[in-house]
């Protein structure tokens, strides 16, 4: 029913060499990138202080960053790193699912072989050619090579897990059948790609004439086996890249379109902007380290926790702040549900009320910058990750805002929903003292963003190394807790690369099959004003993300629904920011939204009905944000336009 990242336990006391490997490769990723994001901070401090930057460190940054980042693929390989959507799981029976987790698991290694093999191929054509890079005159030959062979290691470990899957699903029996519904889902799904392949072996040529002739049905076809392939459970990494490789195949030949995958991919890693989402990453693995988390909630325990309802106030104004050092709506909810569920069961709060502020409030996490999701969707239409974080901030005050709203009315119609006496009155001077650094941190990365004293790599190189001296001034960076900056890093970044990866030859596909255009010029044949079609797509935006994560409705839509809204007249922040904001609404959405059942799962005695209804209200509250965001675009737009 949810969107899942499945990953193997951390290895304990009994590792084995792979688990030793895997984690000395993380380690020396992570390391990486916090090693970069410092030369990064020294940059800019010789800038500042002396007027004398770094020579070239674009350039040395670019291949550093490329390398470090290749470096997660094998640990995040063997952690078994992969997003699924487990929306028809009762479907599938217990042998059924198991085949299918080793199809995927081949379908893995495959796509990991293709992009190492022809990675190295590139690598080789370069050392041949002499190429460097523009100042330096570096050799780019010896990137290539390292991103290739921490591909051909993850294509090892991969291979390893499709071997224990294909056993496994020997020997698992079969407890629960698949019902009628699941068997037509995976007898289609197999019966698409069976027929595909035969045919491009009996008449390749026939195949990709006809593909020429008609790219649009051909882009529906992969859309279709996309949806197909991924609600049979497969990972969506492979199946996107495999779809895209495929049909690209199609227009330029095999070997070209393999090419287009390593260019593409190795282009994108050597991108000055990429650098940002794991800076990011690294940022929020520190805050939580350095018990950022405690201290936000402290604070506003301090100022809100004074009138009735203190509590609820206070979590979703610790939400909106651990968002700014987090960027994860799941992650914020998972951490204050620990926090504040407790505490307010202590204090009587209503289940209902507790379980809606937490929810609610999780979904600040991802629409405060900086923000993982609105990375992504920069570096997927190319994009300035600045402006689109710039114009999140005034939607995410407007969300925090109205949250506030539904509280009090919540407790005004239902005075027993909260306590009549105040909460506990905390100093706010101490509490203000120990938040301090936290403010500080983020007032340097957002407000050097919008000031233009910091480009958007920079200000996450800042805030990364901010958090990692936070930490180690605190005490807090013992090995226990390092190894788990280092573990929760490299798995998310290893699951991120791995969706772009696919996205990229995807959206290259779909590009070519001029999928954008046939779909601009279907709906315009509705004679439908522009508005309608925009509030067709937020609802079909909202049922998305409602049972999937916001990374996969982004690799997913993004390519053909991107281009459509451009060809309807609309600002494209503007519209990143909406469709983030009606994506995030979804996690709190009921029967299937992501955040109830981490709630659930933090408190196994709360029942999902109740859940639910609690969060109703907050889902309101959403709803009218939505509509004030579509109708009124300066609300994302206006703070960009005031930058320097």
């Amino acid at each position: 029913m949810t969107t899942q990242t499945e990953h193997l336990p951390r290895p304990g006391p009994r590792m084995t060499w792979l688990d030793r490997a895997s984690a000395l490769l993380s380690t020396v990723a992570v390391l990486g990138i916090l090693i970069g994001a410092i030369v990064v901070v020294v940059d800019v401090l010789m800038r500042w202080l002396a007027g004398s930057p770094v020579v070239a460190l674009n350039e040395v940054m670019a291949q550093v960053f490329a390398m470090a980042v290749a470096a997660t693929l094998p640990a995040g390989a063997h952690r078994r790193v992969n997003l699924k959507v487990d929306l028809t799981a009762g479907w599938v029976g217990t042998r059924m699912t198991a085949w299918l987790s080793a199809i995927g698991a081949v379908m893995l290694a495959l796509f990991f072989a293709i992009l190492a093999t022809r990675i190295w191929a590139t690598g080789v054509k370069f050392h041949a050619q002499g190429r460097e890079t523009l100042i330096l005159e570096w050799p780019l030959a010896p990137t290539y090579f390292v991103v290739a062979a921490m591909l051909f290691a993850a294509t090892a470990l991969q291979l390893v897990h499709t071997l224990r899957d294909i056993l496994t699903a020997i020997r698992t029996p079969n407890e629960r059948r698949s019902t009628l519904a699941g068997l037509i889902l995976v007898g289609v799904t197999g019966a698409m790609v069976v027929g595909g392949l035969v045919w491009a072996a009996v008449d390749w040529s026939g195949m990709s004439g006809l593909a020429m002739q008609r790219p649009g049905l051909f882009a529906i076809l992969a859309f279709a086996l996309l949806w197909l392939g991924v609600l049979s459970q497969f990972p969506l990494a492979p199946v996107s890249g495999l779809i895209g490789l495929a049909g690209t195949a199609l227009f330029i030949g095999s070997t070209s379109a393999a090419n287009v995958l390593a260019s593409d991919a190795v282009e994108f890693l050597t991108n000055p902007q990429v650098a940002t989402l794991p800076l990011f990453l690294l940022m929020g693995s520190f805050a939580v380290a350095a018990g950022m988390s405690g201290d936000i909630y402290q604070l506003a325990n301090a100022l809100l926790g004074r009138v009735r309802g203190g509590l609820a106030y206070t979590t979703v104004a610790a939400c909106a702040g651990f968002g700014a050092v987090s960027g994860s709506s799941v992650a914020t909810a998972a951490t204050f549900g620990r926090i504040s569920l407790p505490e307010m069961r202590k204090r009587n709060y209503s289940p209902e009320l507790a379980a809606g502020a937490v929810a609610a409030g999780g979904t600040l996490g991802a629409l405060v910058p900086p923000s993982g999701a609105i990375i992504l969707f920069a570096l997927l239409t190319e994009q300035s990750i600045t402006v689109l974080f710039i114009a999140a901030m005034l939607p995410a005050l407007l969300a925090l805002a109205l949250y506030f709203v539904t509280i009090f009315t919540v407790i005004r119609l239902n005075p027993d929903a909260a306590p009549v006496t105040v909460e506990d009155r905390i100093p706010i001077l101490p509490a203000l003292k120990q938040a301090a650094p936290v403010a500080v941190l983020f007032g340097v990365v957002i407000g050097g963003l919008y000031g233009g004293v910091f480009t958007a790599t920079e200000s996450a190189a800042v805030g990364a190394v901010g958090a990692f001296l936070l930490a180690l001034l605190r005490g807090k960076l013992n090995r226990a807790n390092f190894l788990n900056v280092m573990s929760e890093t490299t798995a998310t970044t290893a699951l991120i690369y791995g969706l772009i990866f696919g996205a990229l030859i995807f959206s290259f596909f779909i590009n070519m099959g001029q999928a954008p255009e046939l779909v601009t010029r279907w709906i315009a044949g509705f004679d439908a004003p522009p508005f309608a079609i925009l509030l067709a797509l937020l609802l079909f935006y909202l049922i998305l993300g409602a049972v999937m994560d916001s990374f996969a409705v982004m690799v997913i839509t993004v390519p053909v629904v991107t281009p459509l809204i451009l060809a309807l007249g609309y600002d494209i922040y503007h519209w990143g920011v909406l469709m983030l904001v009606v994506v995030e609404v979804g996690l709190i959405t009921p029967p299937f939204g992501i955040n109830l059942f981490v709630l659930k799962s933090l408190d196994r005695n709360m029942a999902i009905g109740r859940v639910m209804r609690g969060v109703l209200p907050f889902v309101a509250a959403d709803i009218v944000k939505i509509a004030l965001l579509a109708l009124i675009p300066s609300i994302a737009l206006w703070l960009p336009s005031t930058m320097q």
